[in-house]
């Protein structure tokens, strides 16, 4: 037997320090025995020690350890206000912290929960040190043990369970300021909306430019519902805010600390529609990890394009717009955008072109792009900053007047 290792050897060099408690001469066991909480190991081990130093076996221990064990030819120590050398008797009142938690969770609608622990600098250095002097072999630490102490009570009083991932609350023990933190995550809501008038933005404007968004729109009714302190929204993509979405565009609503987590889809869908501006369907709540999908996702779209030319084009020069056709175009930043985005050049496939001519010095394009291409500077070139470009092709100046997304290919998020 390995003596410097031996449970033995280890206990006896916690409790050379001090008065233990069992939660904290346990802790230091805890990965040996099945089905034993850290305080149950922690007196199988005092006892054994006891019967140990019965046995007039010579170890230098603190014998206040051993108050109430009666011994036939040792004495245990009497200490008044024994006090624990490692948690200070944290765990005698740890039962306040549960009952602080459990007012402020009632308050607040959830499913499952995570509990987590802020330590003392004391906690922290006490923890560090006793590792260094007795090993890590078969230690947790003490944030563990809270954390899972207050988790199985209230998971009794709420009949909720712990999730450690992605909980709907995270209750926060601060043992510095003797507090408890209840902190409610975002609530996150994905759907698909379509945009059914112009000159409103996707996201609220700080300026306050515009009366109201797409993400207002759904926003209101969903937090009259569930309450919350804020959203944000994270759609696949944008559209010009002078333009329409008529293809269902993916987006995830996420809710700042939500009140209550139960939706009535179906009245939402409805009070979003009344709007006559913005349309909603296939609304499911989801977990966060789908935003950064939803962000990061590339969609191809295709989009209709109401075109005025500066010259009359006939059918048969219309023809030319076909070498578009898989041809990869190369734009620069659009200079209606360069004060918000870098100036780089990107280079973007047209999957397909269609045109009609609608009237005189007027055309209708379908055109299929790869995600990120500028619709209207594919039209007017842009000063040359895309090229090739439908202007260029047609040898006139072309500008688009009416712009709609009538597309957009979902296959890469079937499976949220």
């Amino acid at each position: 037997m390995d003596e410097k290792n031996s449970v033995l050897k280890k206990a006896v060099e916690i409790l050379k320090l001090g008065y233990v408690c069992d939660h904290c001469l346990g802790r230091q066991f805890a990965q040996l025995l099945r089905g034993y909480e850290n305080e149950e190991r922690g007196k199988i081990i005092r006892n054994f020690l006891a019967l140990v130093l019965d046995a007039k076996e010579k170890y230098d221990i603190d014998m206040s350890n051993f108050e109430g064990i009666n011994f036939r030819f040792k004495e245990a120590k009497e200490k008044k206000n024994k006090r624990c050398v490692v948690c200070k008797n944290l765990f005698d009142g740890l039962d306040e912290y549960v009952k602080k938690a459990e007012k402020s969770l009632k308050k607040i609608e959830f499913n499952n929960f995570l509990v987590g622990t802020k330590l003392t600098k004391e906690l922290v250095g006490i923890e560090e040190w006793l590792w260094e002097n007795v090993g890590i072999e078969w230690c947790e630490s003490i944030k563990s043990e809270i954390n899972r102490l207050v988790g199985k009570k209230i998971e009794e009083k709420f009949k909720k369970p712990a999730e450690f991932e992605r909980p709907d609350v995270t209750v926060i023990l601060n043992l510095k300021k003797k507090d408890v933190e209840v902190k409610i995550n975002s609530l996150f809501l994905y759907g698909e909306y379509n945009k059914l008038v112009r000159n409103i933005p996707q996201t609220k404007w700080p300026s306050g430019k515009y009366k109201t968004s797409v993400e207002q729109i759904i926003a209101k009714p969903l937090i009259r519902q569930i309450g919350g302190t804020g959203h944000k929204f994270h759609g696949a993509g944008r559209e010009d805010i002078d333009a329409r979405c008529l293809a269902w565009r993916p987006f995830v609503l996420e809710v700042l600390e939500p009140k209550k987590r139960k939706i009535d889809l179906k009245k939402l869908r409805e009070d979003v529609n009344k709007s006559k501006k913005v349309e909603i369907r296939k609304l499911k709540v989801v977990s966060g990890n789908i935003v950064e999908m939803i962000k990061s996702v590339r969609l191809d779209k295709t989009y209709r394009a109401l075109v005025r030319l500066e010259k009359d084009v006939s059918k048969e020069d219309l023809k030319r717009l076909s070498i578009l056709n898989g041809k990869v175009i190369y734009q620069e930043t659009p200079r209606r955008v360069l004060h918000r985005r870098a100036d780089k050049l990107r280079k973007r496939e047209i999957k397909s072109i269609k045109w009609k001519k609608i009237g005189k010095k007027k055309i209708e394009i379908i055109v299929k792009t790869e995600a990120g291409t500028y619709i209207k500077e594919l039209v007017s070139g842009d000063k040359g900053r895309t090229y090739p470009s439908v202007s260029e092709i047609l040898r006139t100046s072309a500008e688009v007047i009416e712009l709609d997304v009538i597309k957009i290919d979902k296959d890469e998020l079937k499976k949220i």
